[in-house]
């Protein structure tokens, strides 16, 4: 029978109409739907939004390989750039639109090993193990999957599988295709893997293997000799003193955590990996080498949780770890596993210790492991190749862990940089001027300064003049401002829905230095007005299920505000970031279920209000 604990580890890797005004807003409006100008130029950091995926995996992982993925890092980094997939599941796909920059982070346990073992030039072809995995008998193969999966997740390397020179070899072509497709103003690309660490047994928790894995991305073509793996050690400590001599040495790298939301409360856990409580050298280790984290992805949103935040309306967004199955490995427990807690939690501890561990930005990316990386709800190719690649897979699927029925249309990734180059986007990353999306393309900006009274949304020049008199979104705002103001803007995806509203989300200490959080309306489409308590009524809805279908008859294409905190208490700690949400528009399993003439899934939401949310602004007295 197979092993829960393999079985979870090889699934969980891959497998405006008017103005609003509010009493705390000293302007806030929407913009009539009309056309905008998207190519806006001044001086400043941000000078452009660009969009990308920094999560996709090809044949050279091991768990995309067992669901008969057999594309290449090139196949990927052609779709990337708008070529396309020329066979996949028998057809031809490509996004709708092509990305502005990539990764391609295959497992760096056995990187290439399986696509090496059909390889009959490849010295692995011959290897005991490779006559069973190309075996026709698929119990044979599904066992010589098992056999090798149980090493990963047991952290008990086959080591004749394992050769430095093989591991060294195969990273080299990685990085050799990303420098190949890799067109500076054009399409950037990043050199990079996935380090997959995911204990259990080590831990005292034999019930299954808990996420924590990272993305490794490299500045440039400048690479480590091979990389790091969970083979060398699962804990992300270990991977940070490494990370720091490799940039002593002069290679520019960050981590990238993914999925805290199926961590089992390990990724934002209150204390290090073995147990000791957090420290100021911790903070500074991990925040120097993670600036920033992916909040959403295919297997769901790592942000908030409705346990977690009770008051929020829509906190309950693509929540995929609570669909598990409960005849396999119980759900990743909420605590410690999400975003939003973690900011929190982030605000005491620097108060207590004088360091923040969790004061990182955020993007989102796809996590697709069928070298088709982030799409949008209506042009979705499923995670798994073989398992869910047809609309039929998907909406037929019955009684599996990690259901393709329950999985999100993926995850973006935007940032703001002067231009579409290396340089330019990897330091964005670094100072978290960054932002996450469901898939969609709103862009977003958020400031924060003592005084934006020269900041006119009318004036072409207005973002360069908010850089002037503040600060984007990633950074600090100083302690000598007592009274900050906050500049929130967003327009929507030139392609997708209007937006329903622009929320500013809270996280601060009271007097006894206790974490909490609040939402604020800020602005939004239509003539609601705000309730007393600050509620603000539905956007209402124009989708029609049964087509797959809405209209951008309500909601605004630009949102935009210059908001000051009510609550603001210049003596404790607190920080801000954006969730800008869209009108209701149909989810991918209605757009399937439309397709295939049947209806849509039960105990699933046919609709969807995707949404970005930016990297916060930290305020520390």
């Amino acid at each position: 029978m197979l092993n829960y604990k393999v079985f979870f580890f090889c699934l969980l890797c891959g497998l405006f109409i008017v103005g609003c005004q509010t009493d705390s807003s000293p302007s806030a409006s929407s913009t009539p739907d009309k056309d905008v100008d998207h190519d806006e130029e001044y001086n400043g950091l941000g000078v452009n939004a660009y969009f990308g995926d920094l999560h996709v995996h090809t044949s050279w992982s091991f768990d995309a390989f067992i669901y008969n993925t057999r594309t290449t890092p090139d196949d990927a980094y052609a779709y990337g750039k708008g070529e396309g997939i020329n066979d996949f599941m028998g057809e031809k796909i490509r996004l709708n639109r092509p990305f502005d920059f990539m990764a391609v982070t295959d497992h760096s346990e056995y990187m290439g090993v399986m696509k090496q073992m059909i390889d009959p030039s490849h010295e692995f072809f011959n290897h005991e193990i490779s006559q069973e995995v190309r075996s026709n008998d698929q119990n044979i193969s599904r066992e010589a999957f098992r056999k090798i999966g149980f090493t990963i997740a047991r952290n008990e390397p086959i080591e004749s599988l394992n050769l430095e020179n093989i591991r060294k070899s195969t990273w080299e072509r990685l990085v050799e295709a990303a420098d190949k497709h890799y067109e500076p103003g054009k399409f950037t690309t990043f050199p990079a893997y996935e380090w997959t660490s995911s204990p259990g047994d080590s831990l005292g928790n034999t019930a299954f293997a808990r996420n924590l894995h990272r993305n490794i991305i490299y500045k440039n073509s400048h690479v480590s000799s091979v990389p790091f793996s969970s083979f060398d050690s699962q804990n992300p400590e270990e991977l940070w003193a490494w990370m720091d001599s490799e940039r002593a040495a002069g290679i520019d790298l960050l981590a990238i955590p993914h999925n805290g939301n199926m961590s089992d409360g390990l990724m934002y856990a209150l204390s290090q990996y073995e147990g000791k409580p957090i420290t100021k050298e911790y903070a500074e280790m991990r925040m120097r080498n993670e600036p920033i984290n992916e909040v959403v992805q295919i297997k769901g949103q790592s942000m908030s949780h409705p346990i977690l935040s009770p008051n929020d309306e829509f906190s309950n967004f693509e929540l995929f770890q609570y669909t598990f199955a409960t005849t396999v490995p119980p759900p990743s427990k909420p605590q410690n596993s999400f975003v939003r807690e973690a900011y929190q939690n982030g605000l005491k501890l620097k108060d207590e210790i004088g360091a923040n561990p969790f004061k990182f930005g955020l993007i989102g990316s796809s996590d697709g492991h069928n070298s088709a990386g982030a799409v949008e709800e209506d042009n979705y190719f499923g995670k798994f190749g073989l398992r869910d690649g047809t609309a039929e897979l998907r909406m037929n699927a019955t009684g599996r862990f990690l259901s393709s029925k329950e999985m999100s249309a993926a995850g973006l990734a935007g940032v703001w940089a002067s231009e579409n180059t290396r340089e330019a986007i990897f330091g964005a990353m670094q100072r978290k001027e960054t932002f996450a999306t469901s898939g969609t393309r709103i862009q977003l900006r958020l400031f924060a300064g003592a005084d934006f009274e020269s900041v006119n949304f009318d004036d072409d020049e207005w973002v360069a003049k908010a850089y002037e008199s503040g600060v984007p979104m990633g950074g600090d705002i100083k302690a000598t401002v007592k009274k900050p103001q906050f500049l929130v803007w967003a327009i929507k995806d030139v392609e997708g829905a209007n937006l329903d509203r622009i929320q500013i989300i809270k996280a601060y200490l009271d007097e006894q230095g206790n974490p909490h959080e609040k939402i604020y309306n800020v602005a939004w489409s239509g003539d609601r007005q705000l309730s007393e308590d600050g509620s603000l009524d539905a956007v209402g809805s124009t989708v029609d299920v049964s087509e797959a279908s809405f209209t951008n008859d309500i909601g605004a294409i630009e949102l935009k505000a210059i908001w000051t905190d009510p609550d603001f208490d210049a003596n404790r700690e607190s920080m801000y970031y954006l969730r800008v949400l869209e009108i209701p528009t149909p989810r991918w399993s209605t757009y399937d279920a439309k397709a295939l003439g049947i209806p849509v899934i039960d105990n699933i939401d046919a609709t969807i209000q995707e949404r970005a949310w930016s990297s916060p602004i930290w305020y520390t007295p």
